[in-house]
């Protein structure tokens, strides 16, 4: 019942809708292709990560976003030629919700709260969807890997005596798709990070940030 769209809903709502809310796993690099589920279907990420890549007729690829624990996401189930194909993967072992719109709307109890959860979280994936543009349209590399970490910290992160910890379970590759940059700037950025002590590297997949105010004010183009 963490979950606010279970929330809203209630026990009564829930029983009103046998079958609208399920729960599966996913296993490390295991894929979910956004077309077999149905236009009214909702994610959200009990726990774990889940990346969400669209792939266009080409070839080529983009990492979207990187959801984690609590994070919403509505998949595009339909493509006509020369549209992209969504893919959702976990980044690492995932549990996700799967919701489907349609039959709570019409016969739940609780809809209307439903409804407006939904809206409420819809208007935070936009604003970060918006961040994540500027983001990329009008900072440097290094600023965009400072943000991409401190962003990550913040939502995936927990504090310890040598800083705020954070694991980059993803590949590499994966964030210079994120962040449209080639793999060896991201190697060659965290190299200099680990060399001015912005971060620490224990081992290439747990990130310590000391001072999070210092990772912000390289994110942002302090002076």
């Amino acid at each position: 019942m963490t979950c606010p769209i279970r929330q809203a809903l209630g026990n009564a709502g829930l029983t009103a809708c046998p079958g609208a809310v399920s729960r599966i796993s996913a296993r490390a690099g295991e894929k979910l292709d956004a077309t077999g589920f149905a236009p009214d279907t909702v994610f959200r990420v009990v726990n774990g990560m889940l990346m969400q890549e669209h792939v266009s007729d080409d070839g080529r690829r983009h990492v979207a976003a990187f959801k984690t624990s609590g994070d919403l996401s509505w998949p595009l189930p339909s493509r006509e030629a020369g549209e992209f194909r969504e893919f959702y993967e976990a980044v690492n072992p995932t549990e996700l919700c799967i919701i489907s719109i349609d039959p709570i709307s019409r016969c739940a109890p609780g809809a209307d709260t439903l409804l407006k959860t939904l809206y409420t979280a819809a208007r935070i994936e936009v604003s970060r969807a918006q961040e994540q543009m500027f983001l990329l349209a009008r900072s440097s590399a290094t600023e965009r890997l400072a943000g991409f970490l401190l962003d990550l910290a913040k939502r995936t992160g927990h504090g310890t005596k040598r800083g705020f910890e954070l694991k980059l379970s993803m590949r590499r590759e994966r964030i210079a798709d994120h962040l449209g940059m080639q793999p060896e700037t991201i190697s060659r950025i965290m190299t200099q990070f680990k060399k001015s002590g912005i971060i620490r590297l224990p081992r290439p997949s747990l990130v310590i940030i000391p001072d999070l105010k210092a990772l912000s004010n390289i994110a942002f183009g302090a002076p």
